[in-house]
């Protein structure tokens, strides 16, 4: 299905509320997944979003390991602010599936960082994404 922008930055916030409660909370995945299922999540269930979810928090706890291997020496992955986790996360999902070219999911990654914590340095979201192949 062909999607519009507005359609995929829909998804894309949608995605990262979701990671955002996951890492928040600390919640399971699979309580999650249910919840996806029974439609708390999700204002109307759609079965392609409640997928694509889905393909992404299987593979959460890889990209978690893959960025921490590429965050600078003195950092670690819980220093980093949850929000900013979540858009990292949704970030490599798209660059490593191939879902949207790599610089338009830098651009709209450092987009939504803007938006949701406007005092975090977006070059570090920047370099941190460029390096992911």
């Amino acid at each position: 299905m062909i999607q519009t922008i507005s359609q995929l930055k829909n998804r894309r916030k949608k995605v990262i509320q979701i990671l955002y409660r996951l890492f928040l909370l600390n919640e399971n995945i699979d309580k999650i997944k249910q919840e996806l299922l029974d439609g708390f999540q999700l204002e109307t269930i759609d079965e392609e979003l409640v997928d694509y979810i889905f393909e992404i928090l299987n593979n959460t706890l890889d990209y978690k390991q893959l960025i921490s291997n590429l965050l600078p020496e003195l950092w670690n992955w819980n220093r980093l602010p949850k929000i900013i986790q979540s858009i990292l996360v949704n970030g490599v999902f798209e660059i490593k599936k191939e879902i949207t070219p790599k610089a338009v999911v830098i651009n709209e990654s450092i987009e939504l960082t803007r938006e949701y914590l406007p005092s975090f340095e977006t070059s570090f979201i920047n370099g941190l994404l460029d390096n992911i192949e």
